[in-house]
């Protein structure tokens, strides 16, 4: 984080300070006499110095950087701002620095015609021109068009962009300056000076809007969607430097052998034994009231807020969907629960939407115990937001019940309201008292269906984190009440702690932000003593997985090689998404479906590399499988882990891998679904599966 942040910090100072050395050489000519003139030169030099001081600390930090081994992050600078940088610093250097030593006299005569030439000399006046333009072309690039593993020719385009739009005012110094040689320099007055100048500035900006149309043109023609594709329409794929496939295989012949395919519909798993636990969940709008009051527009199961669906390890689970009244249709997807592909809920990659008066039946069986969640996978950042979703919890096998005596399964949400947005366990946005007698067990399921990473305070008593998206946690370490601990958007905690003979407090949210919701779990009856308020401390440590319990064993974290590597570049920038101008998040570069396919063949083991250089946190969810963490910014873990969803934060990077074992489609994304809705998808795909589905606005089946 720190070199983004640097990076993006020293470029804009750049962008601010270059155009002050333009304005400054513009000003060369008006000088009074060679006393100011000298006065303005040496200002003039200062700046250039300070802008070539600074460019020099960038260039030194990418340097630094890549020692350090993020050229995955600081790629796309050097391939995408380095050339511009050059392109309009080294001129300065040569040319400029040269000529400006050379100006101005320690007297009070008015400039000669020899000085007024060297005044607007086009080698002094135009590489501080190009300076300026390069430094604002790279702190746009920072925000708005950051280069990710850039292609030659977008290498050079920048640079290019930068020689078109300083045509016009290198045209009109030119000019300046045959007129100055033929006949002087004649002072117009101000006012006439400003017009010129205006009228300079005004074709620069016509040339770069003319640029700039063309360009927004031709992007939102090439954003737009198609109206229907299925999962192997495009050709982009991707197979991690391993064996080739039968995808690549079939693309290399132009056919493809079917008789040796699988269709994602007939991914069910064994689904012939009964049912153990059937449950039957209703899509259906419905007004909430929180308890503060305030009123929800929501969209439901059943009707109510986070229903929970509770098995045990083994059983046949059966869920019946029905769509009442979601006119956009819906699905479940199970978050974290690796089941057989054509029960994943992916609209238009494992099943159609259901649509109003349809039903979809979701048959698996219970092979993972732990803390999950569902949610609708059809336009997610708009459903989940509403509130189509709930919570898995399946109990461990016979023989092996956890000894607790109290569970809370804590659901947070973020809510907008008729009184605005509001935080709120399941429909609880206000302070919450619960009773539980001294010496009990208590188990606390948290989930955080929430966009981004939510911190949370357990105060009063020590505590363990006893799984992580619903994977044990081997010999928890005793965390101290003073540890905060944040969850990834889509993640899960599972808390243990013994009721002390005192009050323990939970919240959301920092510690000084007493609104925020939480409760307070006591052991006396009178309850008249409890504060209406609880008040927290600052914590002084925040729970880090590398190094917590005992590390995970497996094939993964001793192998020495992997049959297949992919990497995964986290970027952002300005651009158009189906025809409409948005803040794009992208993979490698790119948006979905432009993202190459992750292609895999069963049984490989998958290493996947991480590297966040956008300007925020990404958790990236893979379905179906679950991921051992092995190293973080290029170190290994100490305590490797498994998780469905990682949260990857600014600056950096993870290296994960897992096992194909679970053959099918499989969505990987960022699971700040807005930021999915956008661009951050890509797919996962055994080389022998075969799609059922269409994805478009044709077919309705709309995920991300």
């Amino acid at each position: 984080m720190f070199h983004i942040f640097s990076n993006m910090i020293l470029t804009f100072l750049m962008a601010i300070i270059w155009p002050i050395a333009g304005l400054l050489v513009t000003m060369l000519p008006y000088a009074k006499n060679n006393q100011r003139l000298r006065l303005w030169r040496m200002i003039l030099m200062g700046v250039i110095y300070i802008n070539l001081t600074i460019a020099g600390l960038w260039g030194a930090l990418l340097i630094i950087s890549y020692i350090q081994n993020d050229w995955l992050i600081i790629e796309g600078n050097i391939k995408g701002m380095v050339p511009v940088a050059l392109t309009g610093y080294l001129p300065v250097v040569v040319f400029t620095l040269s000529r400006a030593r050379r100006l101005g006299e320690a007297n009070q005569e008015q400039l000669s015609a020899v000085t007024l030439a060297k005044t607007v000399d086009p080698l002094l006046v135009i590489p501080l021109y190009a300076a300026a333009l390069a430094s604002g072309i790279n702190a746009f690039s920072n925000v708005v068009a950051q280069a990710v593993m850039p292609s030659l020719f977008e290498i050079v385009q920048r640079p290019f962009l930068l020689l078109l739009i300083l045509v016009v005012p290198a045209f009109f110094i030119v000019r300046r300056y045959v007129v100055v040689l033929r006949r002087g320099l004649i002072l117009h007055p101000f006012w006439k000076r400003l017009i010129k100048f205006a009228a300079m500035t005004a074709i620069t900006a016509i040339v770069a809007v003319v640029i700039i149309v063309v360009h927004v043109l031709w992007g939102a023609n090439l954003s737009k969607l198609p109206e229907a594709t299925d999962m192997m329409n495009h050709h982009l794929i991707d197979e991690g430097g391993g064996t080739p496939t039968m995808m690549s295989v079939h693309q290399m012949r132009g056919h493809s052998n079917h008789s040796n395919m699988v269709e994602v519909a007939a991914l069910t798993g064994d689904i012939s034994d009964p049912a153990d636990v059937t449950f039957e969940l209703v899509a259906q709008r419905r007004e909430i009231t929180l308890a503060s009051g305030a009123k929800i527009d929501a969209w439901t199961y059943n009707g109510e807020i986070a229903p929970e669906l509770r098995v045990r390890y083994g059983d046949m689970v059966e869920v019946k969907l029905l769509n009442k009244d979601i006119d956009k249709g819906v699905t479940i997807h199970w978050h974290g629960y690796n089941v057989p592909n054509a029960m994943d809920g992916v609209p238009g990659m494992t099943q159609n939407v259901v649509k109003p008066g349809q039903s979809f039946t979701y048959k698996f069986r219970a092979m993972q115990d732990g803390t999950y969640w569902f949610h609708s996978h059809q336009q997610a950042a708009e459903q989940v937001r509403k509130g189509l979703f709930g919570s898995l919890i399946v109990e461990p096998r016979s023989g092996r019940i956890d000894e607790y005596d109290e569970q809370f399964t804590i659901i947070n949400h973020n809510w907008e309201t008729d009184q605005g947005k509001k935080i709120a366990f399941g429909t609880e946005d206000q302070m919450q008292f619960k009773q539980v007698e001294p010496g009990k067990m208590v188990n606390l399921k948290i989930i955080n269906t929430q966009n981004i990473s939510q911190k949370y305070l357990l105060q009063g008593v020590d505590y363990q984190i006893t799984s992580i998206d619903g994977v044990r946690i081997h010999d928890p370490d005793l965390l101290s009440d003073d540890t905060a601990f944040r969850l990834a958007s889509g993640g899960r905690y599972d808390i243990v702690f013994r009721m002390p003979d005192h009050p323990v407090k939970f919240k959301i949210g920092d510690y000084r932000e007493s609104e925020d919701p939480g409760i307070v779990f006591y052991g006396d009856d009178d309850t008249s003593s409890l504060p209406k308020e609880s008040s927290f401390k600052a914590e002084s440590n925040l729970f880090d997985p590398t190094k917590y319990g005992k590390p995970i064993v497996n094939e993964l974290t001793s192998a020495t090689r992997f049959d297949r590597e992919f990497t995964m570049i986290l970027g952002n920038r300005m651009g158009f998404y189906n025809g409409q101008f948005n803040f794009l998040w992208t993979i490698n570069g790119e948006v979905y479906p432009y993202i190459p396919t992750f292609v895999v063949q069963e049984g490989d083991r998958v290493k996947t590399t991480f590297v966040n250089r956008s300007l925020t946190e990404h958790p990236m969810h893979l379905h179906g499988h679950h991921m051992t963490v092995l190293k973080k910014n290029g170190k290994k873990v100490r305590t490797p882990w498994m998780t469905d969803t990682l949260n990857v934060y600014a600056g950096e990077t993870y290296e994960v891998a897992f096992i194909a074992d679970n053959p099918g489609m499989w969505m990987d994304h960022c699971h700040n679904l807005d930021h999915a809705a956008t661009g951050m998808i890509l797919h996962l795909m055994y080389d022998n599966i075969i799609p059922s589905y269409e994805v478009g606005t044709r077919s309705g089946n709309l995920p991300e």
